[in-house]
């Protein structure tokens, strides 16, 4: 009787004991240690949950490398660990990737790759990818020059309330871009980035005398 109780405990134990080695478990203990900036002891849980498959420890991998939490920055390894989490449909990492490409930091300049990530990202209903791609399509970057499109993308960030798409909306109804000029929309907009805190709309706001 007592060596099935000891087996039972050991089984229990090892039970345990491998839950908290879950990926997981990995993931929960290096954002526990990044928020309270012990980067080094992130950076080694997230590095052993990247390994395992885990996407959103690659995503903060990626970001570590990336701004030089725990690590030397390295933009090279900061856009291969975006990739992976990216690769794994992590929507967050797909923007970060896209921004890479965007600005050549790790990865050669894209606007297409830049483009084709955000796609991914706004695919999942991501209103930061809505923004951007809109941005890509007011200046025709990546993607042929189309201010209905980008005034279309502007309007999905906007409405889910993304501060960068409410003033670019806000700025596209001002101008008639994509949109019919309508100076009371374009105030509806840009008044809506403004008390989010979106410092370029509150200028437009002064700069137009808007009250």
């Amino acid at each position: 009787m007592k060596k099935q109780l000891i087996l039972g405990a050991s089984v229990l134990f090892l039970g345990i004991f491998t839950a908290c080695e879950t990926p997981e478990a990995m993931y929960s203990g290096a954002q526990t240690h990044f928020a309270a900036k012990n980067y080094d002891a992130a950076v080694a849980l997230y590095k052993k949950a990247a390994a395992r498959g885990n996407a959103d420890a690659q995503l903060m991998l990626g970001k570590c490398y990336d701004f030089g939490y725990g690590v030397k920055k390295d933009p090279v390894l900061a856009a291969q660990w975006y990739t992976k989490a990216a690769q794994a449909g992590n929507a967050d990492a797909q923007i970060n990737l896209a921004s890479c490409y965007y600005s050549g930091a790790g990865v050669p300049a894209s606007m297409e790759q830049a483009v084709l990530w955000y796609k991914k990202a706004a695919e999942q209903g991501n209103a930061v990818a809505y923004n951007n791609l809109g941005l890509h399509y007011l200046n025709g970057q990546g993607v042929e020059q189309n201010h209905s499109m980008a005034a279309e993308y502007f309007t999905m960030a906007a409405q889910m309330g993304d501060a960068d798409g409410q003033y670019n909306l806000g700025k596209c109804y001002f101008m008639g871009l994509g949109v019919p000029q309508n100076v009371q929309q374009a105030q509806f907009w840009v008044r809506k980035a403004a008390a989010q805190g979106q410092q370029n709309a509150a200028m437009f706001m002064q700069d137009n005398n808007w009250q």
